[in-house]
């Protein structure tokens, strides 16, 4: 597909007096549209180069939406502590294993613009609407099950002691009186976060395979970003018409000069 020469200087446009150089068509397909998400490592300064996290476990709960990615730690690093690895391993299920591993959880973030991922092929450019945008953030639950089986052991232990022996101390209760309104309100606020905590546990991981780029599978969905239709989209509005419903103003022409 040939690149068009430009017809019109960009102050037609109602540019700034720049030169535009050529006019590409743009085409819009969502073939994989639903499916398409930005995942943010929140850890990684800039753009996150093929093959640098590779998870070693990936899953997700579909109904959900939620995912994690166990990623390799290196435990032969100088800067690796074993000592501490051990420690923190048990929070991993197995005694004597070190913490070898960081896993990644996804907590999805509301789009407050639309964003889309583009290919140019042929001089032409291919937008697809991105789905969802994703923050991946390192999960701490191993620290919780440490802490878990550290209480455990402390348990334990004060139950080895004599009854007779333990003081009852006071304790200082501080009273908060609350409206019924304000009461129910906070029950029906709990109840909702704990159902949907409570449903969130309850489904069950689905493993997850991940495919880098430069894969047969990558290059296969990467096919699926090039819209197949490439007609010319018939427009039923007037540019007014068209620019007051993206922009939310009816007043005169943007673009008319003073």
């Amino acid at each position: 597909m040939d690149v068009d020469t430009p017809t019109k200087s960009a102050a037609e446009y109602g540019l700034p007096d720049d030169e535009i150089v050529a006019e590409i068509p743009v085409y819009l397909t969502q073939q994989i549209s639903k499916n398409l998400h930005i995942l943010q490592y929140l850890q990684k300064e800039g753009t996150v180069a093929p093959g640098v996290l590779l998870p070693k476990v990936a899953r997700i709960k579909p109904i959900h939406g939620q995912m994690e990615m166990d990623i390799a730690l290196d435990v032969q690093s100088p800067m690796y502590n074993r000592e501490r690895g051990l420690e923190l391993g048990v929070g991993l299920g197995d005694n004597g294993r070190l913490l070898d591993i960081t896993t990644l959880v996804s907590s999805d973030i509301p789009m407050s613009s639309t964003y889309a991922a583009g290919v140019v092929v042929d001089g032409a450019l291919h937008l697809t609407p991105i789905g969802k945008l994703t923050q991946l953030r390192p999960s701490l639950k191993y620290l919780d099950r440490v802490a878990e089986k550290e209480r455990a052991a402390s348990r334990l232990d004060m139950d080895d002691e004599d009854d007779e022996k333990k003081e009852v101390k006071a304790q200082t209760v501080q009273v908060t009186v609350r409206s019924a309104q304000a009461e129910e309100a906070l029950r029906l606020q709990q109840r909702s976060v704990a159902f949907i905590q409570q449903k969130l546990e309850e489904e069950p991981w689905s493993k997850l395979s991940y495919f880098d780029v430069g894969s047969d599978e990558s290059n296969t969905v990467s096919a699926r970003l090039i819209a197949k239709n490439t007609s010319d989209l018939v427009c039923k509005e007037t540019p007014d018409e068209y620019l007051a419903k993206i922009i939310g103003s009816t007043e005169a022409n943007i673009f008319e000069n003073d």
